[in-house]
């Protein structure tokens, strides 16, 4: 845990907010990080929205891509450096949150840096609570996503 918030020079998807270090939330979001092959560096004692902190954790990533977590109201937010603040790509809670969910924001992280299609549902019965306040169509979607890779080829 790096409680300074430097810019950390390897590159991983940010994860920031209070109370991380036993977090089931965190845990269940770097399980889906890990199955997808991408690493995440946890930053713990950022406080603000979890929309501020997912922004501010994907502008000081290498690679562009954050996670903010609120852990007391059971709020995961998903962001890239691209997006306004107030526009994250995806808002899990709040509420109490299942695995598979929570997961899924770890792996739709990790292929927001691999330039993957998305998870978008978790299965027929989905209550996951899970949405983004911007309604991107998948071929909008997959566009936003190569076009975030394109420029972090570039900036290579």
């Amino acid at each position: 845990m790096n409680p300074k918030f430097t810019q950390s020079e390897k590159p991983a998807v940010h994860i920031y907010g209070t109370g991380l270090s036993d977090s089931r939330m965190v845990e269940k979001i770097l399980l889906g990080l890990e199955e997808e092959g991408v690493p995440a560096e946890i930053f713990e004692g950022k406080q603000g929205s979890p929309e501020n902190i997912a922004k501010q954790a994907a502008v000081r990533s290498p690679v562009s891509v954050g996670i903010g977590v609120d852990q007391r109201r059971g709020v995961a937010v998903l962001h890239h450096r691209d997006l306004p603040e107030e526009k994250p790509l995806f808002i899990l809670g709040p509420g109490p949150l299942e695995n598979t969910p929570l997961r899924n924001l770890g792996a739709n992280a990790a292929r927001l840096v691999k330039g993957n299609p998305m998870i978008l549902v978790n299965g027929p019965d989905d209550k996951s609570n899970i949405f983004s306040p911007i309604k991107f169509s998948e071929e909008q979607l997959e566009q936003l996503v190569r076009e975030a890779i394109a420029k972090i080829e570039r900036e290579r």
